[in-house]
């Protein structure tokens, strides 16, 4: 006769807060993610000097703002008990709210030049964003340094020490009902021909066109994610803190 085996998960505390955010998003009702079809357009592009950039031209995001977009940005180390109803959950981080499955945390590095503290990105600060697309078996973990972060723009630089090797920005403008939104990333290093060198040899063996497939899914559907939860966070801005 056969012992009876019982499986136990490992009580890890990444994938309980995972769930946590999931569970929140399942009981609001839009557990699905968008798709790569509900981009308007998608595009990469291998540049003379050996650069990748990617370019997407996002499905609107309904029911949001410049405003609403700034601070979301601005407080994205932040966690709150929304549960996808009320606000009587357990805890949870808004960044894997934003991806329950892909984001593991955005750890803010730096205050700002002017000494604003720095909940998520603040111009002028350094971040670490860590991300994991299992499903891909690509792992992020990259310093960024923010340049702009306005009610109409975020971009920041990728960080090498302290050299920028790439960027990824971000454009929205008030459109019907929402915002129109564009993001593109740009990867490889600035500074002639040796630079151009190194972007063409040893580039695709860090950051290749499949890669830049991968991260256009991943933003699609953290993109997408965006109306279903801002909305009510920025309405109960009161409800989000920080550690």
């Amino acid at each position: 006769m056969k012992e009876k085996r019982t499986v136990t998960y490992s009580k890890d505390p990444l994938r309980a807060a995972k769930l946590n955010a999931r569970n929140a998003i399942v009981r609001s009702g839009n557990k699905e993610f968008k798709t790569h079809s509900s981009a308007k357009w998608t595009d990469i592009t291998r540049k003379s000097n050996g650069h990748i950039l990617v370019q997407i031209d996002h499905d609107d995001i309904k029911g949001v703002t410049g405003e609403m977009i700034k601070w979301w940005f601005e407080s994205l180390s932040g966690y709150t008990t929304w549960n996808g109803v009320d606000f009587s959950g357990p805890e949870v981080s808004l960044y894997h709210l934003w991806h329950h499955r892909d984001h593991v945390a955005v750890t803010p590095l730096s205050n700002a030049p002017d000494g604003t503290i720095n909940h998520g990105f603040r111009e002028g600060a350094d971040s670490r964003i860590e991300e994991r697309f299992n499903e891909f078996h690509l792992h992020v973990y990259n310093r960024m340094r923010t340049t702009t972060l306005t009610d109409r723009e975020f971009t920041f630089d990728i960080m090498m020490g302290n050299k920028a090797v790439g960027h990824i920005s971000h454009i929205y403008e008030s459109v019907e009902g929402g915002v129109s939104f564009y993001a593109e990333t740009e990867v490889g290093m600035n500074g002639g021909f040796i630079a151009t060198l190194i972007n063409k040899l040893v580039l695709p063996h860090i950051y290749n066109t499949k890669d830049a497939e991968h991260w256009i899914c991943h933003n699609i559907e953290e993109t997408g994610r965006t109306q279903d939860i801002l909305p009510i966070l920025f309405a109960n801005k009161d409800k989000v803190y920080f550690k």
